[in-house]
């Protein structure tokens, strides 16, 4: 009997272990596919060229572009955000970056408002500091009711990067902003993302790389392909 309790023991670890590595694998987190293989069942769609609309950093005529659409409420997304500092920090004028809205509003309740908080601060001029302070500080602000979160959060991050408050709470919900989140998730709709964050290097859907390097072996993989590089 002892060892068919000892075998039992060992078989129920083994399984959730697998059970763990599975759910990883789903999540959309760092753990969702490297630069090197292809998940199973993986289809590269594409999204809409780049354009003045977008929030972009890096030179405009860059032969490497990197298209991003998060969710402010998301954890995976709140870490990457860390990575994609770095790669622009590496990559200067060599690649373009820009950012788009994909809130996912059936299981974050605050995605959307944030991704309104970060376009109301871009009509300021304040986007990309908007947009890292949100994933900053996402666990003080996530957990927050959707009914408070703008003036008991967003507002006090505004005043903090220096924006004029009361207008801030106006363009929060006004129809440019509406319109601009609105537009991004109609076009992730369309590649058909289903996580966040999600990745398209030169408008071609990739597995989220798992690390700094492997996202670094795509880029530069990309830029070695490129016409003139």
């Amino acid at each position: 009997m002892d060892k068919i309790t000892l075998w039992f023991v060992v078989g129920f670890v083994v399984l959730v272990l697998v059970v763990i590595v599975v759910a990883g694998v789903t999540s959309g987190g760092f753990s969702a596919g490297t630069a090197n293989s292809t998940p199973p069942g993986f289809v590269a769609t594409s999204v809409p060229t780049i354009t003045a609309a977008d929030w972009t950093r890096g030179k405009k005529d860059a032969k490497v572009s990197v298209v991003e659409y998060g969710d402010y409420e998301c954890p995976a997304c709140a870490e990457y955000s860390l990575l994609m500092n770095q790669l622009v920090s590496a990559y200067g004028d060599r690649v373009l970056f820009a950012f788009r809205n994909f809130p996912l509003y059936s299981i974050h309740p605050n995605a959307g408002i944030s991704s309104q908080a970060a376009e109301a601060a871009g009509l300021q001029g304040k986007f990309w500091e908007m947009h890292d302070l949100l994933y900053q500080k996402q666990n003080e602000w996530a957990g927050a009711a959707s009914s408070s979160v703008v003036n008991q959060y967003f507002d006090k991050y505004a005043s903090s990067l220096g924006l004029d408050v009361n207008k801030f709470d106006q363009n929060i919900n006004a129809n440019p902003v509406m319109s601009k989140v609105q537009a991004d998730v109609a076009g992730g709709n369309a590649a058909q993302i289903d996580h966040t964050p999600t990745f398209f290097v030169n408008l071609k859907q990739i597995p989220n790389p798992t690390s700094y390097n492997d996202f670094k072996a795509v880029l530069d993989g990309a830029l070695a392909s490129s016409t003139g590089s």
